[in-house]
C-alpha cells in the first residue's frame, strides 16, 4: 500500500475502529520543476542586469558631474581673463603705446564724415567679412 498509517489514536471518530489513513503527495514532475527553475534564474538575471545598469549609470552621472565642475572652472577662468583684457585702462594703454592715440582734451559738436570714404568702408569691411 502507498498510504501510511497516521500514529496517535490510530482509530477513526466513526467508531469503526478503522486505522486513519493519510494520502501520500505525488512527487513534483521534472517538467515542472525545470519551469521553476527557469523562472527562478530569469528572475535572478533580471535583478543583476538591473544592478550593473545602475551602477553603470552611477558611473556615467559620476563622469559627467567631474566633466561639468571642470567645464564651470574653465568658463569661470575664460570670464576673469575677459574682464581684464576688456577693461578700459588696458585698451587706453595699448592704444597710446601702439598705436599713439591720446584722449583729446576738445568737445565735439558735430562729426564731418566724407560720404565717399563712407562707403568705401562698409565696402571693404563686407569684403573682410565674406572671406
Amino acid at each position: 500500500m502507498s498510504d501510511e498509517i497516521v500514529r496517535g489514536e490510530g482509530r477513526n471518530d466513526d467508531g469503526g475502529g478503522a486505522p486513519i489513513k493519510k494520502a501520500k503527495r505525488p512527487p513534483i514532475s521534472v517538467s515542472k520543476f525545470i519551469v521553476a527553475l527557469a523562472g527562478l534564474v530569469i528572475v535572478l538575471l533580471v535583478i543583476v542586469n538591473d544592478s550593473v545598469t545602475v551602477d553603470r549609470l552611477v558611473s556615467d552621472i559620476s563622469s559627467i558631474d567631474s566633466t561639468y565642475k571642470e567645464m564651470r572652472f574653465r568658463n569661470d577662468s575664460l570670464q576673469a581673463e575677459l574682464k581684464k583684457l576688456s577693461s578700459s585702462e588696458r585698451i587706453t594703454k595699448i592704444g597710446a603705446e601702439k598705436l599713439g592715440l591720446v584722449y583729446s582734451s576738445q568737445t565735439l559738436d558735430e562729426i564731418a564724415v566724407d560720404k565717399d570714404k563712407l562707403d568705401d568702408a562698409k565696402q571693404t569691411d563686407a569684403r573682410d567679412t565674406a572671406k
